[in-house]
């Protein structure tokens, strides 16, 4: 057991003590917001000051002025549609929309073709625009022709809220917020996945690193390998588990500090506000302090002290049962090109469960959810996208059980493969050789 402790306190001081973890470490939770909000400042203002020219010819006469997009400048002309199809590159244009003569009758529903040319494919967004401008043009012109009031249809028109909460046992109502559950869930199940990434590399790496300078054979004269693999996955974890730490204090204090700099000292009304549900407008609040109440009543909406305790769990979860695996993987091999060949198996299960978080966050309660929730290789990115919805105890339960008893195995399996490989050099790995290790005897 002291072997162990060794090996992990030399592991995880060695990468905190670099100045690039400190780095990492305080500079990520300011760095990524950054990098997000550059990104959309950017794109957004592009978008507004970008005014690509549409050419559009309208053989009915019906859609002068019909199109306010704001990414477009829509100049109509008056040629002949395959002279305009060849023609309107050399103008300049983006594009060229063709608006065919249409017979707009009362009882006709499905108007057909309207065609768009351009050189490159126009984004989705702005076929819809385009789409919408055209069907509500149509839509005004059937409705002059039938005779209808357009002001008394307008006000025919309703706009539904629909508010959604949560029952407790108790019988309590609690506001929910399926969006925010929607982003954390994601959110969290994404940095396990990229947390396995990373700290699984940095395994493989520094037993590889020993490997192939031979210190490993000095090391396993006084440590047991299975040790020596343990007090490695459980270091690189411990170092993980700090960053964590460190990362949810700085975006707690960030979080805590930005709301009261928007309540600009308007806390207790802020506070009635949130706890209460008592909604924003029916307090006497600035614009900030209603923004700051609207926060905090979102973040009421889910449990932030279970979804930290899961996720801490989970990651922990998924890292020692990927960690071990990585550890045996770099054991065995003697580069990291050979290494290629093991990565495979071990990632698909990571990379099938990133693929259906979109499937299962749209479902939270489904067959497909559930049943990934809790297989061990699965489960720690499907249950976290799960749990800011609210997840039945006994499932959250089973999954933590089977998670325990999944990394405990795979730490026996690839302690298996460890105690052989560590010590073997210039020889051809394969996995008939992987499964034979496990019998071997040394």
């Amino acid at each position: 057991m002291n072997s162990i402790f060794l090996v992990l306190k030399r592991e995880y001081l060695t990468r905190v003590k670099k100045k690039s973890f400190l780095l990492t470490t305080i500079l990520t939770p300011l760095i990524f917001p950054a990098i997000i909000f550059t990104i959309v400042y950017f794109a957004t203002r592009e978008k507004e000051s970008r005014s690509d020219e549409i050419l559009v010819i309208d053989e009915s006469g019906l859609f002068s002025n019909a199109f306010d997009i704001t990414s477009f400048q829509f100049t109509y002309i008056d040629e002949d549609v395959a002279e305009a199809k060849k023609n309107f590159g050399d103008k300049g244009a983006f594009g060229l929309l063709y608006l065919p003569d249409v017979d707009v009758q009362p009882d006709k529903i499905q108007f057909d073709g309207f065609e768009f040319y351009s050189k490159t494919n126009a984004s989705m967004g702005s076929l819809s625009s385009m789409e919408r401008a055209i069907r509500g043009r149509l839509e005004d012109l059937k409705l002059d022709r039938s005779g209808l009031d357009k002001e008394v249809i307008d006000n025919l028109k309703v706009s539904v809220s629909l508010n959604s909460f949560n029952i407790t046992d108790a019988g309590e109502s609690k506001k929910s917020n399926s969006k925010l559950s929607f982003a954390i869930g994601y959110g969290t199940g994404f940095l396990i996945y990229m947390f396995i990434f990373v700290y699984g590399s940095q395994i493989m790496q520094s037993v590889l690193d020993e490997k192939t300078s031979r210190i490993v054979e000095v090391i396993v004269s006084s440590v047991r390998p299975f040790n020596l693999m343990l007090g490695k996955v459980l270091g690189v974890g411990a170092v993980g588990f700090t960053q964590l730490l460190i990362w949810f204090v700085l975006i707690g204090v960030l979080s805590t500090a930005g709301l009261t700099i928007m309540s600009g000292g308007g806390s207790d009304a802020i506070m009635e506000a949130a706890s209460q549900q008592v909604p924003a407008e029916a307090v006497e609040m600035t614009q900030q302090q209603v923004a700051a109440a609207e926060i905090q009543e979102m973040i009421a909406s889910v449990p932030v002290v279970k979804i930290l305790a899961c996720f801490l769990f989970f990651f922990l979860g998924a890292y020692f049962l990927y960690g071990a695996l990585y550890a045996a993987i770099g054991s065995a091999v003697d580069s990291i090109q050979d290494a290629q060949q093991f990565m495979f198996p071990i990632i698909l299960p990571i990379l099938a469960a990133i693929m259906s978080m979109f499937f299962v966050l749209e479902d939270p309660n489904g067959g497909l959810a559930v049943t990934l929730s809790l297989i061990p290789f699965t489960s720690p990115i499907i249950m976290m996208a799960r749990i800011p919805f609210g997840v039945p105890d006994w499932q959250l339960a089973l999954s933590m059980v089977l998670l325990i008893a999944g990394f405990i195995g795979t730490i026996w399996m690839a302690g298996r493969v460890y105690r052989i490989g560590i010590l073997m050099y210039g020889a051809k790995v394969n996995w008939k050789t992987i499964s034979k290790w496990f019998t071997m005897k040394v």
